[in-house]
């Protein structure tokens, strides 16, 4: 069995994910704060105004092939409903379309105020899962020669498509100057029938997250103006079945500037280092990230991220709201 230079790379992905069991393993963001709703539920509604994120990521670009992720998402705080509300859509494809998974969720985040001063957010979120393992995008060699030869790959394993519910559930507590979170993801027990193997199933995600924000100079309480300086020291814990990671870093924020830099490595090993850089004016906030691998695994190009934030303001003559302050973290 003979494969071209393009399809050995599809087959050397698909091998690498069927040996590691990554078969039901979530997508990976590295802008964590500008995909809020992604890294936590509990995020929706925590700012002023209706909140729109988009995000792309594009990892090892170098190796044809390679997987592209998509995010998009809105959010916004109800005073009817005591909390926030969101909606949130992802797409992952790796391997030319070979692998393919799509999330469409809603949120409802409901808060609890502790004290004038500690506010506590639980959400809980319903989400619909689709995902497919299409081995009918190989082509083989004996298949070229002969196109009238029967597959080479046995039907039962050529095509996996399988769609779900899903739930997932999220908490963060915060004050003006400190965070954190925690999140678990895939609460249903949904399967992904790759391969139609007994077992196979999208296993528990754990996000565990804590940071805080350090003022250096700010001119005006409660309104940021050009050159006030802050820094936003962050952890982040990511665990689902046998693969965690640690993520160490911390953003400093010259405003409308904001640069960062994170550790990203399990107790073993290191696996990147990820910088960040965004600016931010008025309603607009773009950022952009590079993850540097750090492991053997070399000419992968590293991982380009990009994200935009959009937020609406309210209008002229609003209705009368009822106070509350947002959370005070990292928008990158």
């Amino acid at each position: 069995m003979i494969l071209s230079k393009q399809k050995f790379y599809s087959f050397f992905i698909l091998f690498f994910f069927v040996c590691t069991n990554l078969l039901g393993q979530d997508a990976h963001f590295s802008q964590f704060y500008a995909n809020p709703l992604y890294l936590n539920p509990a995020f929706a509604g925590t700012v002023d105004y209706p909140r729109i994120s988009v995000n792309f990521r594009d990892q090892w670009p170098s190796i044809p092939r390679n997987f592209i992720t998509f995010s998009g998402s809105y959010d916004q705080h109800v005073n009817a409903l005591h909390g926030g509300i969101g909606v949130l859509v992802s797409a992952d494809i790796g391997g030319a379309g070979i692998f393919q998974t799509y999330n469409a969720g809603i949120i409802y985040n409901y808060r609890l105020y502790a004290t004038t001063d500690f506010v506590l957010q639980f959400a809980l979120q319903a989400n619909y899962l689709a995902s497919s393992f299409l081995l009918s995008r190989l082509q083989f060699a004996s298949e070229i020669l002969n196109p009238n030869a029967p597959p080479t790959l046995p039907t039962d394993l050529r095509n996996s498509i399988t769609s779900q519910f899903d739930a997932n559930f999220g908490m963060v507590g915060y004050t003006p100057y400190l965070y954190f979170g925690l999140a678990v993801h895939h609460l249903l027990p949904t399967k992904t029938k790759f391969f139609t193997l007994p077992g196979d199933k999208w296993i528990p995600k754990w996000t565990a997250h804590a940071g805080g924000k350090i003022t250096i100079t700010e001119k005006k309480k409660h309104e940021v103006t050009f050159g006030d300086i802050f820094l936003y020291p962050n952890l982040i814990f990511i665990s689902q079945g046998n693969f965690y990671y640690l993520h160490e870093g911390f953003y400093f924020k010259f405003y409308p500037f904001t640069i960062g830099t994170w550790l990203r490595h399990n107790f073993k090993n290191l696996e990147a280092c990820i910088v960040t850089c965004g600016i931010e004016y008025k309603v607009f906030k773009i950022g952009y990230s590079y993850d540097f691998n750090l492991t053997k695994l070399e000419r992968t190009g590293g991982t380009h991220e990009v994200s935009l934030q959009f937020f609406i303001p309210y209008s002229s003559n609003p209705t009368k709201k009822k106070k509350f302050f947002p959370i005070e973290c990292p928008k990158f």
